[in-house]
């Protein structure tokens, strides 16, 4: 019976905070519902952990973070200079690659509107653990808060690169969020960056649960690392970093074939598939085993950047080919159908992302020694020498086409690098003539506007 109540509370809770399915019904939520489920569910420790870990599955299952097509490992892939879009149809990411975003496609909405009902999901934990937490250990109060803190900011954080001025929303109250103005995007990292410290404050070097599918400190930790990064803070992205790539628990997978496995231990942070025996929503729907391929492909520009030599080229992407034509998809991730057990969970941070913070950041404070070191630790598990640049420009450079081929299809590292070093239009342009410098930014989805007035003005150019 105890069960069962569990189990119709965390059923009422996931009903309240996921199943809108416009920014209008997140924002139109009343307080009573919401108070009801504050009351019930996070006065008990295991309903209240069961409505995180829904919040996890959701982030794997739909919006930015989801690995399937519709995730920005797709958008941003098409987007830039990663992936070809070989389908007929009219298809999101085919868009995306054809850059002909308009503020009333489905895809900008969709990111836009899934990323703030899991923010609406997460705040509802906050407010209800923080109102409750009486009837809680301060372990688990701790623990639930630092975790959904954590969320809260990487939404926020990629909602602000690719939209740029986009509200921060840190509450569940309608009528505060009906009406909610956007904010620059200084301010947002200024209440990301808040959020991750908190988080950092309230979360230990364990992982709670299965493996490493929830976050912990050193997860904080190197999301607080990125955000200084993205900001050119370079004293404080390299402090955050050294402190992930300190812990023990973590090291580089010399090995490539294993990288992307559920226990690799260059894993930060993963996604658990839903489903027993499923693995990663990136296998199954970047591998193709026939021709004409389904969806998209690698594109020939970027198979044509790796130095030869390169393991990465052979390990991480594979030939398909009929005999009259090849292409090749990514292939850090070897399964694309369910297995006697899952193998491989999706990594969402690694520690490689550490070191090549700390190159940059070294660089970039003119410590060109320091910040070689650490790129020939990602070089060097990739079969190749140590880095020769000679200038720091050239090893910015460098550093920069080492990310390319590290992080390939992985969250849009990719656009939002050349995003953040204002080389998007010399990049991009040269392989897509219809590119304009303003589509940095995607539109504010048109609903978005009209909805809450707030909002305006459009993003420049749409």
């Amino acid at each position: 019976m105890k069960n069962y109540i569990q189990y119709y509370l965390i059923l009422i809770l996931i009903a309240l905070t996921m199943t809108a399915i416009s920014c209008e019904n997140f924002l139109e939520l009343d307080d009573p519902k919401n108070q009801i489920s504050q009351t019930t569910v996070f006065r008990n420790k295991e309903t209240a952990t069961a409505a995180l870990t829904d919040v996890y599955t959701n982030l794997r299952s739909k919006g930015i973070l989801t690995g399937d097509t519709s995730g920005m490992n797709y958008l941003l892939g098409c987007y830039t200079d990663e992936l070809t879009s070989v389908t007929a149809q009219q298809t999101d990411f085919r868009t995306f690659y054809e850059l002909s975003i308009q503020p009333n496609n489905l895809a900008v909405s969709s990111l836009w509107t899934n990323a703030y009902q899991q923010i609406y999901a997460v705040n509802n934990i906050i407010e209800g653990v923080q109102e409750n937490s009486s009837y809680l250990d301060p372990a688990t109060v701790n623990q639930l808060l630092g975790e959904a803190f954590f969320i809260r900011a990487l939404l926020h954080f990629y909602l602000v690169n690719l939209y740029d001025q986009i509200p921060y929303v840190q509450s569940t109250n309608y009528i505060i969020n009906q009406n909610i103005p956007k904010k620059s995007a200084s301010e947002v990292y200024n209440l990301l960056i808040q959020d991750l410290l908190s988080s950092e404050s309230k979360l230990g070097n364990s992982y709670p649960g299965t493996g490493r599918t929830r976050a912990n400190k050193s997860t904080a930790q190197l999301l607080l690392s990125r955000a200084y990064l993205y900001r050119n803070n370079w004293a404080m992205a390299k402090d955050y970093a050294l402190k992930v790539i300190a812990n023990p628990d973590y090291s580089v997978v010399q090995n490539l074939d294993m990288a992307f496995l559920k226990d690799s231990k260059s894993a930060v942070l993963q996604f658990m598939p839903v489903e027993v025996a499923a693995n990663t929503l990136e296998g199954q729907y970047f591998i193709f085993q026939t021709l004409p391929p389904p969806n998209a492909v690698l594109s020939s520009s970027f198979m044509s950047s790796f130095e030869n030599g390169d393991l990465r080229k052979l390990k991480w992407t594979k030939e398909v080919s009929n005999g009259q034509s090849t292409f090749y998809h990514p292939y850090k991730y070897k399964q694309n159908n369910k297995t006697a057990a899952s193998v491989e969970y999706t990594i969402v941070f690694r520690i490689e992302e550490a070191y090549l913070i700390l190159a940059e950041a070294e660089n970039e404070m003119g410590n060109s020694a320091q910040a070689k070191i650490y790129l020939n630790v990602i070089r060097s598990k990739a079969g190749l020498q140590g880095d020769s640049s000679s200038s720091q420009t050239q090893l910015r450079l460098a550093i920069l086409n080492e990310r390319q081929h590290e992080l390939f299809t992985e969250f849009g590292h990719r656009f939002f690098d050349l995003k953040r070093k204002d080389l998007l239009d010399q990049k991009i342009l040269p392989l897509k003539s219809n590119w304009k410098t303003y589509f940095r930014n995607l539109p504010l989805p048109e609903q978005e506007l009209l909805i809450n007035q707030n909002l305006k003005p459009q993003n420049e150019g749409y």
